[in-house]
């Protein structure tokens, strides 16, 4: 790759108390407590605003229990933990309280609050929205989006993108309702049309391929001839404590592959996602011209910024998707955009900063590797 790694700018600094370590403690309060009691739906409330509040609560005059979700057991326990002056004193507080160090720590660490990826974005950056020509990871009602494909098509359009990647799952996907080939193929002259009448956004027709165990896919071009490629994850075995390189690899070089999806499989507060030897994988990704996503659905955020700076070094592309199910989540770009940033990942690095004819060339490429 020409591109070398970009130096984090200086990001302005973060609160001594930050609303994603705030949540974090709300969470673990919940855990503590009988799982379908009020005491617990509140702190879980309460956190899932924090989480998603645009501006951190240190250091601001704000009546917290004004917030949408926020009882005032839950305001009690935020005005608490702001008064141990640290995020690194919430632990100690927290140990206090639950008699115990939060066992669920190590799954919410590393993750993004939406004030996080405001701050991030605050500053300047070579890779920035406009930037950004298209989403590579969209779901439809089709498979388990809500969003029927004539209204996603117009809103990337209104929002002004460039293309799209749209990735619904196919039926073989045990997680998630899907396609069977010939539902492909009908999908495939829906987008065509559709793109017809569309004098300035393309529609490429993908889908999400799931990594089998043994590192097969479900679906691919060659077994879909009207898929322009696929992004590849894996949905099963994310909590195994075996190690998955040699799945991840093999799917990596399946040809038809574009993009390794939500490479990990971790899941805010549930699980830390496939073991793995990721440079390895990186590696193999690097060598095929595979992308590797950013995916800025804030319950996943995969790759995390630590991997994605190794995934940088290794001299990868990528991909910043919103993993969009519904017209809400299309400003999930946020937050991939905020982990490039962090991760320091050059503009050209990113494919849906590509121009469309370079992105479909790119497609082209994987689709016939």
């Amino acid at each position: 790759m020409s591109a070398r790694p970009v130096p984090a700018p200086p990001f302005p600094a973060a609160p001594p108390v930050t609303n994603a370590r705030l949540a974090s403690a709300l969470f673990a309060l919940a855990a503590a407590e009988d799982p379908v009691s009020r005491r617990a739906a509140e702190y879980r409330a309460a956190a899932r605003t924090l989480r998603q509040l645009d501006v951190d609560l240190c250091g601001r005059r704000l009546a917290v229990a004004s917030l949408p979700g926020v009882s005032p057991r839950a305001a009690d326990a935020i005005a608490a933990f702001l008064a141990c002056g640290s995020d690194e004193n919430i632990g100690d507080a927290l140990a206090a309280m639950l008699d115990r160090a939060d066992p669920a720590a190590h799954r919410k660490a590393d993750f993004l609050s939406r004030a996080d990826v405001d701050r991030v974005l605050s500053a300047p950056g070579v890779l920035s929205h406009a930037d950004l020509r298209g989403d590579a990871h969209l779901h439809t009602d089709r498979s388990d989006g809500r969003m029927p494909l004539a209204a996603l098509h117009r809103a990337l359009a209104a929002r002004g993108d460039s293309y799209a990647l749209l990735t619904d799952h196919a039926r073989d996907c045990a997680v998630a309702g899907g396609l069977f080939p010939a539902d492909f193929r009908a999908q495939r002259r829906e987008v065509d049309a559709l793109n017809a009448r569309a004098s300035t956004f393309t529609m490429f027709t993908g889908a999400e391929a799931n990594i089998a165990e043994d590192g097969s896919l479900d679906v691919t071009p060659r077994s879909v001839p009207e898929l322009d490629a696929v992004v590849a994850s894996v949905h099963t075995e994310l909590r195994s404590a075996r190690d998955q390189t040699a799945r991840l690899v093999r799917a990596v070089e399946t040809p038809g592959v574009a993009v390794l999806g939500h490479p990990k499989g971790r899941l805010y507060d549930l699980r830390s996602g496939v073991r793995a030897d990721w440079p390895r994988i990186f590696a193999a990704a690097a060598a095929r011209g595979v992308a590797v996503e950013l995916n800025g659905c804030p319950e996943r955020l995969d790759l995390p910024p630590a991997l994605a700076r190794l995934a940088v070094d290794a001299g990868c592309l990528f991909t910043v998707s919103s993993d969009a199910h519904a017209a809400a989540h299309l400003s999930f770009l946020d937050y991939g955009l905020a982990v490039a940033r962090l991760a320091g990942v050059p503009a050209d690095r990113v494919v849906n900063t590509w121009s469309r004819d370079r992105f479909a060339d790119w497609l082209e490429e994987r689709r016939a590797a």
